[in-house]
């Protein structure tokens, strides 16, 4: 589906020494000839229990034991959450997004972005959903309650890269969107994959396992519906449409908005150069 026949990739890496890992330390990656996507074979090979239990233990060290340090590691991590947060507030007082729709952040890990979101509103507007985090507080959203097409607005910030592209996981979770729904978007987009071992991408979070770039993307923004795009450049968000009504107002109020704001009726290929962000 995400273009990763074996017999059209081509070897990338071998070899590569990845810290805070008990059972591996070498990954390999392989790059669709066709789109660009680069993954890790050896997670994709993994099974789905291996893989299950890697995620949760490779998040509760990562996240909760103190082995990750975002702040040393990624320094623009709190400005970006941010201007990520002050945009959905400016979005929703300006009338682009509405207060009573159904939303979930999917993949909110400790929901430190929602938390922000929400804070800066004095309200619960934005709901949280991880599968490999115990809820922390109320305001988590049950596997129960993640049902398909209910969702006027889904936030994925951080999640693509942790997807495999090719058992259904991106089309399950743009599933839960409404016909008329949003997605918010925040992964990486990178036409080149540094063949470096301590690139963050490669190092600090051994489960990225997905590296989109921007013909990636595009194919599943074609393949899922949506009409428009916007990206806000601070915040490093993407936004896709297929809710008309929201896609008009922004075009009316995207002057009286912060930051700068990029427009298309496509997907839109922001990152295509180096040095990629981190």
């Amino acid at each position: 589906m995400f273009c990763l026949r074996r017999r059209n990739a081509t070897v990338l890496y071998k070899k590569i020494a990845v810290k805070y890992l008990r059972d591996l330390d070498t990954f390999e990656y392989v790059r669709c000839e066709h789109c660009g996507l680069t993954v890790s074979k050896t997670l994709y090979e993994m099974s789905h229990e291996d893989w299950s239990e890697f995620n949760y233990n490779s998040h509760k060290d990562l996240y909760f034991y103190g082995v990750l340090k975002f702040e040393e590691i990624n320094p623009k991590y709190s400005t970006r959450h941010d201007a990520q947060a002050n945009m959905f507030v400016e979005l929703l007082h300006n009338g682009v997004f509405k207060y009573d729709w159904r939303t979930i952040d999917y993949g909110a890990c400790d929901g430190a972005l929602a938390n922000q979101i929400n804070g800066k509103l004095e309200k619960v507007w934005l709901k949280k959903f991880d599968a490999y985090i115990e809820p922390l507080d109320e305001n988590y959203l049950t596997q129960e309650e993640v049902t398909p097409k209910t969702f006027d607005f889904l936030l994925s910030t951080s999640v693509f890269e942790h997807l495999f592209g090719n058992k259904g996981e991106v089309d399950n979770i743009i599933n839960l969107i409404k016909p008329d729904g949003i997605m918010g978007l925040h992964t990486l987009i990178c036409e080149e994959v540094p063949q470096d071992p301590e690139w963050f991408y490669l190092l600090a979070v051994p489960v990225h396992c997905t590296l989109w770039t921007n013909k990636a993307m595009s194919i599943v923004f074609q393949k899922n519906n949506f009409k428009h795009c916007a990206y806000n450049v601070e915040a490093q968000m993407w936004l896709f449409f297929r809710n008309e009504e929201a896609w008009q107002k922004l075009n009316e109020v995207k002057e009286k908005l912060s930051g700068t704001w990029i427009l298309k009726d496509d997907f839109i290929d922001y990152w295509k150069v180096k040095p990629y962000r981190k």
